[in-house]
């Protein structure tokens, strides 16, 4: 059995990112301006200072998810945080800005907005503004869908427990992809930004995979089949990704784990479950970090607990190698083939 002294040293050399925290915009919703993350904070997952204890390299940090908190705002008090710290952060444009961020000693900070409609209002000059300060990844929706051609689908998403009719007819009645949504997926595409696919129905899902010419993700999700919940993804969503080249985020989401014991262990559960359904190079780990609620503690508490899940991961049978996979190097390729362009 692996001692967890040795799991530390191997969290220590692989890299270590993140597909999903909602620090950035959690910080402007609570009127904290600017920053004080380079502060220890245990009223937030995630701090600077807890970041270096659990050996946080990076990850997508979302700058806008719908109603939360002006994008504007959010992403201004962001970058104004790497411009004050240079030592500490680094803005990824890159796959290479990844690596060179590790070589040094920087936390990677990859700006990405979900509920995308909000804020494009209609018009792809924003999307390209957006891209020229940064962004590199954009959410099709937080769940948000309907008649408004500003919106990206045309339904909006469930959550909650379901079941496999649930999905089925989901996939079958509801409305997919709006007229500009397919033009936000082909500028992405050009543009060289990650679609991340997190809150999308399930028509909208497929009709992503079937338009898009890059790879997309799903950042921060789980296994339906582990957890019957409308934010999981099915056997078949997790195949037809994975095909497509794409890569998943396991997410520290309690109700997307496991409603009765959301456990360490058994979030690793899902994590082998995709690794043996289509194999380690598509499974990665969106935490979800300040993205729950106060009311909610994440499976992994906080950002200094991320060595107990690598030791978990270990200790299940992964080599050092496919947890490197797991914890950086599969979103790392998701990115040379995406945003590098």
């Amino acid at each position: 059995m692996i001692t967890q002294e040795e799991s530390r040293r191997i969290h220590e050399r692989i890299l270590v990112f993140d597909g999903h925290n909602d620090t950035p915009v959690e910080r402007v919703a609570r009127g904290e301006g600017p920053f004080r993350w380079m502060e220890r904070d245990t009223e937030y997952d995630m701090d600077v200072p807890r970041m270096r204890e659990g050996g946080l390299d990076g990850g997508f940090f979302v700058v806008g998810n719908g109603a939360v908190a002006n994008v504007w705002v959010t992403l201004e008090r962001t970058l104004a945080q790497v411009d004050a710290h240079p030592e500490v952060f680094q803005v990824v444009r890159s796959s290479t800005d990844v690596e060179e961020a590790h070589a040094a000693g920087r936390i990677a900070v990859l700006l990405t907005v979900e509920g995308a409609g909000r804020w494009l209002e209609g018009d792809l000059d924003t999307l390209n503004l957006l891209y020229r300060m940064g962004l590199r990844a954009l959410g099709i929706t937080h769940g948000e869908g309907g008649d408004d051609p500003k919106l990206l689908q045309g339904s909006a998403s469930a959550f909650g427990a379901c079941t496999d009719a649930d999905r089925e007819e989901a996939r079958r009645d509801l409305k997919g992809l709006t007229a500009f949504g397919r033009e936000v997926l082909r500028a992405s595409n050009e543009l060289g930004v990650v679609t991340d696919l997190a809150h999308v129905n399930d028509r909208a899902f497929y009709e992503v995979l079937e338009l898009s010419s890059l790879p997309v993700t799903m950042t921060h999700t789980a296994v339906f089949s582990l957890c019957p919940h409308w934010r999981c993804m099915t056997d078949d969503q997790i195949r037809a990704l994975a095909g497509a080249g794409g890569v998943l985020g396991i997410a520290f989401a309690p109700m997307f784990i496991d409603r009765e014991q959301p456990t360490v262990e058994r979030l690793v559960d899902h994590v082998i479950y995709v690794a043996e359904l289509v194999g380690v190079e598509h499974v990665a780990i969106g935490s979800d970090f300040d993205g729950l609620g106060r009311s909610t503690k994440p499976v992994v508490p906080d950002v200094s607990r991320l060595p107990e899940l690598t030791h978990a991961l270990l200790a299940r049978g992964f080599s050092e190698d496919e947890t490197a996979l797991i914890w950086g190097g599969n979103f790392q390729r998701l990115l040379s083939r995406t945003i590098d362009g």
